[in-house]
């Protein structure tokens, strides 16, 4: 897993890295700066390209300047600005605007209003005003700067972090931010880059390492990750050769209303192909027959109502149970619903209708048992747990709620986000734009019901599965397109997904 660390944590780092590998700060400046320069030639180029460097007076600054002084060494068309708007100007970032002066003084222009700066079109603008350690919003000439950046036309490549905007929590910031195109951040992903509302300042973000402590960043602790593909390789189940149906658990899934047949579908289909070793799904009587012709290999539960789920009668012989899509909010639906999730101790994963059930519960928090695992979508999760002003004050919520109650929360989304009972956050960010189609959230039922009902722990069917899910996606997306997969593509997948 990737860690995420605060900006006062990369700050520590880094003093770590000065202060035991030993190597000077300034000299650290430059591994950076030569780093990012080499990653900006590796995904963007050099080649027919103009660029402006436009610095402030921090560390953030003096990167810019020393990829400034490196592109003078490799006859790189360029023009430096740097934003004299302050007295305080980081020792760093001083040696390195000398050091540039003193290489190519015609290249540099020092100036102290923003109507000062010049940009030509096609140039592509090198972003390095502040660091992600900006805790104030900004205003006055450095806004002024931003504006202008803005208002242009040109491609905007940020260093570290887009001007303007902070490393985290952005709930009180007001103040002006680079809208970029690229941004080169330097050794890990910011937080708030996993954001949605965010994307639009960050473009597209490539995390440069600078080889920063190892040693500090395996004992930093924190409470964000990324998950990788060696998580969950680590956690898949084998199979041995004397294993049985009996040994991979019985899943139920209830499902499917009157013509909503397909979401039981999906959901089976999904969860057969996932590994579990019986699958039984309670349907409506009006749907049975789809059922048994749509998922051969899952044995049936007849409701007593025709059209919609009133009633199940005996749920303790299954492993666990996956309930919610295409239930629909009728009357005794509510009820069986309710009555259900008050008296099962199984594993539990709710998803779609069971989720707008919960919503009109005014205590949510009475009935939920700690492991159960919520899937809501972005309106979903407003409709149970109201608006939050951005994702980061939503990510805080996740954490507390899920530490109160014991409840796993899996956000859906560009990058889907799960929180633990331990306070742990984890950022799925696999998955693609053409995974936003009906059905899709009833496959990854499907799925995490599967790996609870195989004794997976909640929060390892919740990473697993959504991870799984995700690369599902990514596989159909490959070979039909963004526009024209289905949900259904994903259960295709889902073979070569398990398959790393």
């Amino acid at each position: 897993m990737v860690k995420i660390f605060t900006s006062s944590q990369v700050r520590d780092i880094d003093k770590y890295t000065i202060d035991n590998e030993p190597v000077e700060s300034i000299e650290l400046m430059e591994r950076a700066a030569q780093e990012l320069f080499l990653s900006i030639y590796s995904n963007i180029g050099f080649k027919d390209n103009k660029f402006v460097i436009i610095a402030g007076c921090g560390n953030n600054g003096g990167d810019g300047l020393a990829i400034a002084r490196l592109m003078y060494q490799q006859s790189i068309d360029f023009e430096a600005y740097f934003c004299a708007f302050s007295e305080n100007i980081s020792k760093d970032c001083s040696t390195n605007l000398q050091r540039l002066k003193e290489k190519c003084s015609d290249k540099i222009k020092i100036i102290s209003r923003a109507d000062q700066l010049v940009i030509s079109k096609n140039t592509l603008i090198i972003d390095c005003l502040f660091g992600s350690g900006l805790t104030r919003p900004v205003n006055g000439q450095f806004a002024a700067i931003i504006e202008k950046i803005n208002k242009s036309e040109n491609t905007v490549i940020a260093i570290d972090i887009p001007s303007g905007l902070f490393g985290e929590d952005n709930t009180n910031n007001d103040g002006t931010i680079i809208n970029a195109d690229y941004t080169f951040t330097i050794q890990f992903p910011p937080l708030s880059s996993l954001f949605a509302e965010n994307d639009k300042y960050y473009g597209k973000l490539v995390v440069v390492p600078i080889g920063l402590s190892q040693i500090a960043i395996d004992e930093t602790e924190t409470e964000f990750f990324i998950t990788e593909a060696n998580d969950i390789i680590s956690v898949i189940k084998k199979r041995n050769r004397f294993d049985h149906k009996g040994v991979f658990g019985h899943a139920l899934i209830i499902a499917g209303q009157f013509s909503r047949a397909g979401a039981a579908v999906l959901a089976s289909k999904a969860c057969l192909r996932s590994g579990v070793g019986l699958l039984t799904v309670h349907v409506p009587q009006k749907i049975s027959d789809i059922m048994q012709i749509s998922v051969p290999e899952a044995m049936l539960e007849v409701d007593s109502c025709d059209t919609v789920f009133s009633d199940i009668k005996n749920f303790e012989k299954y492993s666990a149970i996956g309930i919610g899509p295409g239930l629909g909010t009728d009357t005794k639906t509510v009820s069986a619903f309710l009555n259900l999730i008050k008296n099962t101790n199984l594993p539990l994963v709710i998803d779609a209708d069971g989720l707008n059930i919960l919503s009109e519960v005014k205590n949510i928090k009475k009935i939920l048992k700690p492991g159960t695992i919520l899937t809501p979508h972005p309106k979903e999760f407003e409709r149970l747990f109201g608006k939050f002003g951005n994702s980061y004050l939503r990510v805080k919520f996740m954490q507390q709620f899920s530490a109160e109650t014991g409840v796993i929360i899996i956000l859906k989304g560009g990058y889907t986000t799960i929180s633990l009972p331990d306070k742990r956050v984890f950022f799925n960010i696999g998955g693609n734009p053409g995974m936003a189609t009906g059905g899709s959230g009833d496959v990854l039922t499907g799925i995490i019901a599967s790996f609870l009902a195989q004794s997976y722990t909640p929060a390892a069917a919740a990473l697993s599965g959504v991870f799984i899910h995700s690369k599902a996606g990514d596989l159909a997306a490959e070979k039909y397109g963004l526009i024209s997969m289905i949900a259904s593509d994903l259960v295709d997948c889902l073979p070569d997904a398990f398959k790393f």
